[in-house]
């Protein structure tokens, strides 16, 4: 059986993070200390962080802060490169982990898959087993999923003109869903993106399926959703009514 492939963001990403991390720490707390250095010059009272400062740019204290600065640095990209998204993609099942979520999808499952602004398998009645923004080595995924097995990837999404923005105050859904749709944003909003993926699929469970775009004029990423109107007799049954008004 052909092994498992594990797909993660692009190699130049994340040497960048690797690199780049540290060397902001070194360079921040380098700054820092040059500058509490020459005010501890400037004053009478103040003897600097590490006793008297003869000169600015003392060497004790330029070398402790470095290094804490690197080590932060190397920390901090650590644990941003273990909360980036990863793919396992096999023959049995591909998995998508990132931050606190994980979603495992079995192959037997996925009837069609989107490669774009976002990782999408869609399975019977264009249901979303699983979406995700692509931070992925798109090459790698690619490869990775024709050798397993998995229908050949779209670029674009095949419902992308479907979505609706969603808003608090509409009434567009049925109570239950927009319930679910408000819990989600708030989970986004406190970074807890374990809880929004279990809020997506008891969505989707119901019909619903989300996705978050970032739209001009907006700071953080928004919420669209699109029915699968046989999923949601509410919302059927709505439409229904609307339709023998008209």
């Amino acid at each position: 059986m052909l092994p498992s492939t594990t797909v993660r963001p692009p190699r130049g990403v994340r040497l960048a993070l690797r690199l780049g991390y540290p060397l902001a720490g070194l360079l921040l707390f380098l700054a820092i200390t040059l500058a509490v250095e020459a005010a501890a010059q400037a004053s009478d009272s103040f003897d600097g962080i590490l006793g008297r400062a003869d000169h600015v740019g003392e060497p004790v204290a330029l070398v402790v802060a470095g290094a804490l600065g690197t080590l932060l640095g190397v920390v901090w990209s650590s644990s941003v490169l273990a909360e980036a998204l990863r793919a396992q993609v096999g023959v049995r099942a591909i998995t998508l982990t990132w931050d606190d979520a994980r979603v495992s999808v079995p192959r037997t499952l996925v009837e069609d898959v989107v490669v774009g602004a976002d990782v999408v398998l869609l399975g019977a009645g264009t249901v979303e087993l699983a979406r995700v923004r692509c931070d992925l080595d798109r090459p790698t995924l690619l490869t990775a999923l024709t050798d397993h097995g998995y229908p050949t990837p779209r670029a674009e999404d095949p419902h992308e003109e479907v979505f609706t923005p969603w808003e608090r105050t509409a009434q567009d859904l049925p109570r239950q869903e927009r319930r679910l749709l408000g819990a989600r944003a708030e989970a986004l909003t406190d970074g807890a993106h374990g809880d929004a993926e279990l809020l997506r699929r008891q969505l989707a469970a119901r019909g619903v399926m989300v996705r978050d775009v970032h739209r001009p004029g907006r700071r953080a990423r928004v919420q669209e959703w699109r029915v699968i109107p046989e999923a949601v007799p509410a919302l059927s049954a709505s439409a229904a009514r609307d339709a023998a008004r008209t």
